[in-house]
């Protein structure tokens, strides 16, 4: 059985690579994409993508696109509430997988494993530097 995955998009070429990479992995079935958006701005929270953009792209892979609507300013503490009501939400939907791409910085990986701990969901990075999903 295929795990039914999401990826985080943020829109960028490292996104689009991961997605391209994950579709070719016969154990992942990618259900969607998942993004942070600035309520206020209407842009993606990491790259200030505009909200018209981001679902022109998720209609061009095919893929259904789940916003996380985040206030402006957003604090770390809101940011995890946000993000724990999603995931908690995204479990009872089946989701048992969670992808992210090119994601090299140690300390934002520990912290995602940290905050999936737990929760029923396995985490998935593709590394662009050895081209492999760990």
């Amino acid at each position: 059985m295929r795990k039914k995955t999401l990826l985080s998009w943020s829109s960028g070429k490292d996104s689009a690579w991961a997605l391209h990479v994950l579709r070719q992995q016969p154990e992942l079935r990618i259900a969607g994409l998942i993004t942070t958006v600035n309520q206020l701005y209407q842009r993606i929270a990491i790259h200030a993508v505009r909200l018209e953009l981001l679902e022109r792209q998720a209609e061009a892979v095919g893929l259904p696109l789940q916003i996380i609507n985040l206030p402006c300013p957003c604090s770390n503490a809101q940011y995890e509430t946000a993000m724990e009501k999603f995931i908690e939400e995204s479990r009872e939907d089946g989701i048992e997988c969670m992808a992210f791409g090119d994601l090299f910085l140690q300390d934002i990986r520990e912290y995602r494993e940290a905050k999936l701990a737990g929760t029923g969901i396995t985490l998935c990075f593709h590394c662009g530097k050895c081209q492999q999903i760990c």
